[in-house]
């Protein structure tokens, strides 16, 4: 499974004592990788149980939310977060930013991945976007609406495109919407239900990835040996 991010699981216990027992792992792992890494790497017995992420790299959610979760827990919303397209990952990426909230459980974070698809979130897009990557977020928005709305092509036709504020037509939409780098979403609710998906309802999510995952890996498999 390709990388999400990396965390550095520290055991608390051990640390109390005085000692940094712990490491980095990429994740999303294996359940059984997990399971060897808290085992064998953070030291985890009955005796030393309780451990804390104390460091993150290339994380997309609040660290407030990592630092205390459980690692399985974690693991978890990497496999589902990495099962998403670009599109809902910037989705879910604004829509953390504009909700302001500083602390998700990962049940709630990995709910949110879940209902990518109800967050109101649109992708910039107009003529020749792709050689407008340093515009600023209102260009991007007032070139966008503007076609959108048919005003680009009315302005075509009158032959007044040159004249026209399209910075200014954007910022005025800034007032209702969200203008993120890729795209924007509305102020409105965006009718996520922390609560839709239960914990086991998540497992299985977790699951009918990995069990595509692996299909796919074993596929993968077959098809070099047939070229060996």
């Amino acid at each position: 499974m390709q990388k999400v991010f990396s965390v550095f699981t520290q055991n608390l216990a051990y640390y109390n004592e005085g000692y940094i027992t712990g490491g980095w792992i990429d994740l999303p792992q294996s359940p059984e990788k997990i399971e060897s890494y808290l085992k064998d790497v953070v030291k985890i017995d009955e005796e030393h149980e309780e451990y804390e992420i104390a460091d993150v790299d290339e994380v997309p959610f609040p660290y407030e939310s990592i630092q205390w979760s459980n690692l399985k827990d974690l693991n978890n919303l990497a496999i589902i977060y990495n099962s998403l397209n670009t599109f809902q990952k910037e989705a879910i990426a604004g829509y953390i930013e504009t909700a302001g909230e500083e602390h998700y459980s990962v049940d709630e974070l990995i709910n949110i991945c879940l209902q990518a698809d109800s967050i109101h979130y649109w992708q910039y897009d107009f003529d020749g976007i792709e050689s407008c990557k340093d515009f600023s977020l209102n260009l991007k928005m007032g070139y966008t609406m503007a076609e959108e709305t048919g005003l680009y092509e009315k302005l075509e036709e009158l032959g007044v495109t040159s004249y026209f504020d399209f910075e200014k037509y954007g910022e005025s939409y800034s007032y209702s919407h969200e203008l993120l780098e890729n795209g924007y979403l509305t102020f409105d609710d965006c009718d996520i239900d922390f609560d839709m998906y239960s914990e086991d309802e998540i497992q299985e999510e977790v699951n009918q990835i990995l069990k595509k995952s692996n299909e796919m890996e074993r596929r993968k498999d077959c098809t070099e040996e047939l070229y060996l």
